[in-house]
């Protein structure tokens, strides 16, 4: 009995626990597992790409050993008096810190295991206002010495959050953290982030408008730090070509989808050209691309006004027939085309007599002024009387011109 109790434990704890490899044979078999599972590890925290140095065991480690988990922590500035305040809200001491030193906050909040997304959108915000005032340095410069935009990589590495992607449904850390990452040219993990949370998205999730949403403010995030702190307008346009382009060849998600994650990074790029007109120094390449792109982000009557905003801020030949075709159709329909965007027709139209003044079609620009004063008479704060039938046709096309410049 006592024998049989022996090999029944002896078999169940084989069971739980392997013994080890009896042989060479053996040993390299599990040498081999530890090297692939190492390496699938590898490429998926480090996707490899074409002619990509960074992609090695090396870095791997590299980056292991630049986790703040590893830095030394300093006292915490605790306050004993702040009664009821919970782990997720700063003591005032804390506040004080993260204000004066925020990469250092963060760094000692990452180490003693309290960062969250609390504490790291506080230091992206106070090291923001720190490169604005920087009497020394630009603000571009400023943040790219900083290097807070990798601190906050690494930590979301190695909290667990860089796989399981969480942090894309904050759109105000998004918005914080692109301008820090452009600034630093750490534009590898935002695009593994554009494609994975693209990848993610289910037929449930296609019906829930807000991650859709979410992943576009990370696109626009991260066009509108391009214009401000990297390349400028004409590099924007290429990320978002791009991404465009890795759009159409995906299988997983739809073209209505495509369109509403790109819709607001489109439209933000559609406007940044038009107010930087001539200042953008655009080449004719960058600007057909943006024109391209207009029919995989607009939809419907959004079409034809964008495309007429194209040829309205053109840096080099300005034109308005397009604008003047699509004005007629707001005529003809009574405005109900243009309910979707008001304030962006009103604008095109004043785009419009813009381009019209100074071509010399003055009896054009009146009569477009006249439009826009019948049917958005509330945009452009316009209540004034409305030129008569007893005035001549100069004296009418000289009153609406000033009632447009007078509002």
């Amino acid at each position: 009995m006592r024998k049989s109790l022996t090999l029944s434990w002896r078999f169940l704890t084989s069971k739980l626990h392997r013994p080890l490899p009896l042989n060479r044979r053996e040993s390299q078999q599990l040498l081999t597992r530890l090297n692939d599972s190492f390496n699938r590890n590898l490429d998926r925290q480090y996707p490899q790409s074409l002619g990509d140095s960074d992609h090695s065991p090396d870095h791997h480690i590299k980056s292991l050993l630049k986790s703040p988990l590893f830095a030394k922590q300093r006292p915490q500035h605790v306050s004993t008096r702040a009664i009821g305040a919970t782990q997720n809200v700063p003591v005032l001491r804390d506040m004080m810190f993260a204000v004066e030193e925020p990469v250092e906050y963060l760094k000692q909040q990452v180490a003693a295991g309290t960062a969250n997304m609390d504490t790291a959108k506080l230091a992206l915000d106070s090291q923001m206002k720190k490169a604005l005032v920087s009497a020394s340095l630009d603000p571009k410069e400023c943040m790219k010495v900083a290097e807070i935009g990798s601190l906050v990589v690494n930590w979301l590495w190695s909290s667990g959050q860089y796989e399981r992607m969480d942090f894309i449904k904050d759109r105000l850390f998004t918005a914080r953290l692109m301008p820090f990452l452009v600034a630093e040219g750490q534009y590898k993990p935002v695009w593994e982030w554009l494609q994975r949370s693209c990848n993610r998205i289910s037929p449930m999730k296609e019906a829930l408008l807000s991650y859709p949403k979410s992943i576009g403010v990370m696109l626009k995030a991260l066009l509108r730090s391009e214009v401000t702190y990297g390349q400028g307008l004409e590099s924007a346009i290429q990320l978002f070509v791009t991404y465009n382009k890795s759009m159409r060849f995906s299988s997983h998600i739809s073209n209505v989808v495509a369109q509403r994650i790109s819709a607001a990074a489109g439209a933000y790029l559609m406007w940044e050209f038009a107010s930087q007109g001539a200042s953008a120094n655009l080449g004719d390449r960058a600007i057909d691309d943006l024109e391209l792109s207009i029919d995989h982000w607009a939809t419907g009557h959004m079409v034809a006004p964008y495309q007429a905003l194209i040829d309205l801020s053109h840096p080099r030949a300005p034109n308005a027939s397009r604008a003047l075709k699509w004005i007629s159709v707001i005529e003809a329909s009574d405005g109900h085309v243009a309910k979707g965007n008001r304030p962006g027709n009103v604008r095109i139209g004043l785009k419009t007599v813009e381009v019209l003044l100074a071509q010399g079609s003055t009896k054009e620009a009146a009569r477009v002024m006249k439009v826009l004063q019948i049917l958005f008479a509330a945009e452009v704060g316009s209540n004034k009387e409305m030129p008569n039938s007893n005035q001549s046709e100069e004296e009418a096309t000289l009153r609406s011109l000033n009632l447009l410049l007078s509002t």
